[in-house]
């Protein structure tokens, strides 16, 4: 049996300038798709490590790069091989009285609530 994998990406989010364009986010649209794993990591050490797994899947995936990233991304980021699960969520910070979910770079706003 072949297997065939692919990893594809994509810019995502909102920077503040880019008209009718500047804050796509159609992971909605990616979500539904059966068998299609939809990734948007919320820094840079996520980013890679993310990436990493997404390219050693044996499902396609579809890596959102934040936008924002680009500018702001400040973590040193290890230079050796490590991947991140997909398909398993990280609880950033644990709770009793609410649950708050979200991804990509939107974790940082809802860390700022919490």
């Amino acid at each position: 049996a072949v297997v065939s994998t692919q990893s594809t990406g994509a810019p995502w989010g909102a920077v503040g300038h880019g008209a009718l364009y500047h804050s796509q986010s159609p992971e909605a649209f990616f979500a539904h798709c059966p068998g299609l794993k939809v990734v948007i990591p919320r820094g840079p050490i996520q980013a890679k490590g993310l990436l990493l797994s997404c390219i050693r899947d044996e499902n396609p995936c579809i890596f959102f790069e934040p936008k924002i990233l680009y500018r702001l991304a400040a973590e040193e980021v290890p230079t050796g091989s490590y991947s991140i699960p997909l398909s398993k969520a990280d609880v950033v910070k644990q709770g009793t009285d609410v649950t708050m979910i979200g991804w990509g770079t939107v974790v940082h706003v809802l860390l700022e609530v919490a």
